[in-house]
C-alpha cells in the first residue's frame, strides 16, 4: 500500500508532539483509560500548567485502537439498508434486501489506530473541576478496512471516501459545562451539556486509501435528578434512584465525508449513531449527516457489594431518534427510530460500568428480522 509524502509527514509531526509533554520527568499527570473489547484508548494530562489564575489547564495526549467488527447498511444505489418510519410517507421503509444475509454481509473488519493531541482549559473555576471550559484538539486516525462484506464491497467508491480505509486529520474546537456530581452513593445530579465543531479541510493532511473534507457541529446536554435514597446517611448505597436524560444533534456538510464521521456523533466522546445511539437499532445503521438522539433513563442502585465502590444497579430506558439524509449518498430520506429496555449494571470503583442489555424496537426491527435484541453487553452506562 502506498503512503503519500502528506501522510508520512502527519505521522512525523504527531510523533514529535506526542513526546512533547513527557520529556521534563516527574510531572503532574491525570490518566483516562477507555477499554474495548478488541483493544484500548489511553489518555495521558499534563496539569503542571496554569494559564487562567485559579483555574486548571490540562495538555491532553490520547492514543489507542483496537481491532473491531464494523457495520455498513446501505444498498448498492447508497439507499439506507434498515428499517424506519418515514416522515413524509407514514409507513415503515425496509430494511435489507431478502438476498442478503444479514449475519455477515452487513460486516467489515476494521484495525483502527486513533491520537489526539490538545489542551483544556478552564474558564470559570468551582470547587472541584471548572464548572465552564474550553478545549482545542488535533485528532488523527488510521482506518485500514480488512475483510469486507457483500454491502460495502458493492457500494459505488464516489459515495464513500473511506471504503478501503482511511488516514484521517481534523481539528475539534468546542465549550463544555460541568455540573454533574456524583455523591458516595454513586448517585448523580446536576447537568452537563457540551458545543463542538469538527473541521477536516482536504489540505490538512487527510489521504492515503481515502480522503476527507468536512465540518461537523455537535450539540449535547446531559440531565441527572435523584429521586429517591434509602439511608442517606451511610457510607455506601444501599438502595437508591435517580432519572438521567441525553440528549444530541449533529450535523455534517463538506465534499468528502467518512463512513466513520457520518456513523457517529461527535463531540469529545464520539458515540456510534444513529443506529447504537439508539439502543436495539442496529449499530451503525441509519448513518447521516443529520441526526439526533434522546435517552431517557431511570437508574435503581444498591446494594453497594463487599465495600463501598462496587455497586450493582438496574436501568430501564426509552430511546428515540431523528435523521435526515439530503441524498448525498442515496436518495433523500427523513425518518424516526424507538426503542426501549432495560439492562443490569455493576459500577466498578467509578473507574468502568459493565452492562448486559435486553433491547426491543418500538419502530422497526433489525436486519435479522427480529425487534428483540435479548443480550446486549456494553462497558459503561449510555451517559
Amino acid at each position: 500500500m502506498t503512503r503519500t509524502p502528506r501522510a508520512a509527514l502527519a505521522a512525523a509531526l504527531f510523533l514529535a508532539l506526542a513526546a512533547t509533554p513527557l520529556v521534563a520527568g516527574d510531572l503532574p499527570l491525570a490518566f483516562d483509560v477507555s477499554p474495548r473489547i478488541w483493544g484500548a484508548d489511553l489518555g495521558i494530562g499534563y496539569t503542571g500548567l496554569e494559564l487562567l489564575d485559579g483555574r486548571d489547564t490540562t495538555l491532553w495526549l490520547w492514543a489507542g485502537g483496537g481491532w473491531e467488527q464494523m457495520p455498513f447498511y446501505r444498498d448498492s444505489d447508497g439507499s439506507l439498508a434498515a428499517e424506519y418510519l418515514d416522515l413524509a410517507s407514514g409507513v415503515i421503509e425496509h430494511g435489507l434486501p431478502a438476498t442478503i444475509n444479514a449475519s455477515n454481509d452487513p460486516f467489515y473488519q476494521r484495525a483502527e489506530g486513533k491520537w489526539q493531541l490538545g489542551i483544556v482549559q478552564g474558564l470559570v473555576a468551582a470547587e472541584g473541576p471548572d464548572l465552564v471550559v474550553a478545549f482545542l484538539y488535533y485528532r488523527g486516525r488510521y482506518d485500514a478496512h480488512l475483510t469486507q462484506g457483500a454491502l460495502i464491497a458493492d457500494a459505488p467508491l464516489y459515495a464513500f471516501p473511506d471504503q478501503d480505509g482511511i488516514f484521517q486529520n481534523s481539528l475539534l474546537a468546542g465549550v463544555a459545562y460541568q455540573g454533574v456530581t456524583k455523591n458516595a452513593h454513586k448517585v448523580k445530579s446536576g447537568v452537563a451539556a457540551e458545543a463542538s465543531a469538527e473541521w477536516a479541510p482536504s489540505f490538512l493532511i487527510s489521504a492515503a486509501d481515502g480522503d476527507a473534507s468536512f465540518l461537523r457541529l455537535n450539540a449535547s446536554a446531559r440531565f441527572f435528578l435523584p429521586l429517591f435514597d434509602a439511608v442517606p446517611d451511610r457510607d455506601r448505597n444501599v438502595f437508591s434512584v435517580y432519572a438521567g436524560d441525553f440528549l444530541a444533534v449533529d450535523w455534517i456538510t463538506g465534499d468528502a465525508v467518512p463512513l466513520n464521521v457520518r456513523q457517529s456523533f461527535g463531540g469529545r466522546t464520539p458515540r456510534l449513531g444513529l443506529g447504537g445511539a439508539v439502543r436495539g437499532v442496529d449499530s451503525g445503521s441509519l448513518d447521516t449527516n443529520f441526526k439526533a438522539v434522546n435517552n431517557l433513563e431511570v437508574r435503581v442502585l444498591g446494594p453497594a457489594l463487599f465495600m463501598p465502590d462496587i455497586v450493582p444497579g438496574l436501568v430501564v430506558y426509552l430511546d428515540a431518534g431523528f435523521f435526515d439524509s439530503a441524498g448525498s449518498p442515496g436518495p433523500a430520506a427523513r425518518g424516526f427510530v424507538a426503542s426501549t429496555g432495560a439492562g443490569v449494571f455493576v459500577d466498578l470503583f467509578g473507574f468502568a460500568q459493565l452492562t448486559g442489555y435486553l433491547h426491543w424496537r418500538l419502530v422497526g426491527v433489525n436486519a435479522n428480522g427480529s425487534a428483540l435484541t435479548p443480550l446486549a453487553v456494553d462497558f459503561g452506562l449510555k451517559f
